[in-house]
């Protein structure tokens, strides 16, 4: 006997819920994983800028940038692409899951060596002369997997468990650091990010692999396979990866670029600063994965939910950021008084630059969601070329333009993801375009 009408409407309005709270709730976890981790990353670097002078931080900060790159790049768009196809794959999701692994394995050794190459090799390698080639390929390796693995968590239901895993990894770095660095220098700086990730990955995979192969949840089991054809893959990963990579040259290159441009003490000071702006980023970014996943399982209920996102992205984003423009001073005086009397304005000008990058983060996230790789690309293209740009021509005397051209350029790129949103609106409303 078949439910009545109030009732198939009154079981619908409670899915909605239940599916905005799973949102929420998973979006909230990878903000806080994501707040955790850099939290215990800036503890790190105010131990080491506390303890090595600012020219060796610079060295150092070039590794790691270099590296973090690479990641990014080794990743192939796959972990944003996994968070579309898990949920539709069932049953099939573990040899998917599995295919992924080994092209991130291998894309990640083939761009380490790419950025090896790369005129800016030899600011990566300065820091670790001997062993600095097998170790840069060694700690490329881990971190591209190690990241790839959080998007694996999320795609399969798990991201509560993100936070505990990135601030264990966080007091690892700060312990190897401390111990390490008074001895060791910039090699310790470097050994505090290798040695947590390789354990992460291995005890991560541990945990990945018990939960693929358990016995399916019954609701997966009788859900019928999706996996993306050929032709899905090339439409979603052709236009992404490059904005991936995009993404990767805005957060890691441009650290290098300047200290390239500018030498490594100035680099250093920098570096703390785009640090911090990556912070935001990838707090926002983590946020956006449970969106994705969200849209990915309700592609009718997009508006809605990326209404949901906004919300509450801004409520949480927007006070945090103007606070931190308010007190950029005080806050990058916790590296010692020649960053922040160097930094203070570069960081405040990169604040305000983040509030417009939400809007666009989000849009990015829809984009991703609904397979419209081109979209992304443009969106996240302009934001790296621009800032790229600015870095060239800006004169070595003035760092502080760059946070100006990091601003402008922003908000140039909101006002087109505004009007990409303004399009949506006005487009027919349909599955696969169900912004509008």
């Amino acid at each position: 006997m078949s439910a009545d009408p109030a009732s198939r409407a009154w079981a619908s309005r409670r899915a909605g819920r239940n599916s905005e709270q799973t949102m929420v709730r998973d979006g909230a976890s990878l903000v806080v994983g994501a707040v955790v981790t850099s939290l215990v990353g800036v503890a790190a670097w105010v131990v080491a800028a506390r303890l090595l002078p600012q020219d060796e931080v610079g060295h150092a900060s070039a590794f790691v940038s270099g590296f973090l790159l690479v990641a990014g790049l080794g990743d192939l768009g796959l972990g944003a692409a996994l968070m579309r196809w898990v949920p539709r794959a069932g049953v099939r999701r573990t040899g998917l899951i599995a295919r992924c692994y080994g092209l991130v394995l291998a894309g990640s050794v083939v761009a380490a060596v790419a950025v090896l190459l790369l005129p800016t090799g030899d600011e990566i390698t300065e820091s670790l002369p001997r062993f600095s080639t097998a170790a840069f390929l060694f700690a490329a390796v881990a971190w591209a997997l190690f990241q790839f693995q959080d998007a694996v968590l999320v795609a399969l239901g798990r991201a509560r468990w993100v936070p505990y895993e990135n601030a264990t990894i966080g007091l690892a770095r700060v312990g190897i650091l401390a111990l390490a660095g008074p001895a060791l220098g910039a090699t310790g700086i470097l050994l505090s990010w290798i040695l947590p990730a390789v354990a992460g990955v291995a005890v991560i995979s541990v945990v990945l692999y018990r939960v693929l192969t358990r016995e399916p949840e019954p609701s997966l089991a009788q859900r019928t396979p999706v996996l993306p054809d050929r032709r899905e893959v090339l439409r979603l990963l052709a236009p992404t990866y490059p904005a991936k990579v995009t993404g990767g040259v805005l957060t890691d290159l441009v650290p290098l670029l300047v200290i390239g441009r500018f030498g490594p003490a100035t680099g250093a000071v920098f570096f703390l600063v785009w640090m911090a702006g990556n912070t935001v980023d990838y707090a926002a970014i983590s946020f956006s994965q449970s969106v994705i996943v969200r849209i990915a399982h309700e592609p009718h209920r997009t508006r809605e939910l990326f209404g949901i996102g906004c919300r509450k992205l801004a409520m949480v984003f927007i006070p945090s950021l103007l606070l931190a423009v308010a007190l950029a001073h005080p806050l990058l005086s916790v590296f010692g008084q020649a960053y922040a009397d160097q930094g203070a304005w570069l960081l405040r000008l990169v604040m305000l630059g983040c509030l417009p990058r939400l809007l666009i983060t989000l849009v990015v996230a829809a984009g991703i969601a609904h397979g419209r790789g081109r979209l992304v690309a443009a969106l996240e293209a302009s934001s790296a070329l621009g800032v790229i740009g600015v870095v060239a021509v800006v004169p070595i005397t003035h760092l502080n333009l760059v946070g100006v051209g990091f601003l402008i350029v922003q908000c140039l790129v909101a006002i087109g993801a505004v009007g990409v949103l303004w399009r949506w609106r006005n487009q027919a409303t349909r599955p696969k375009e169900a912004l509008g």
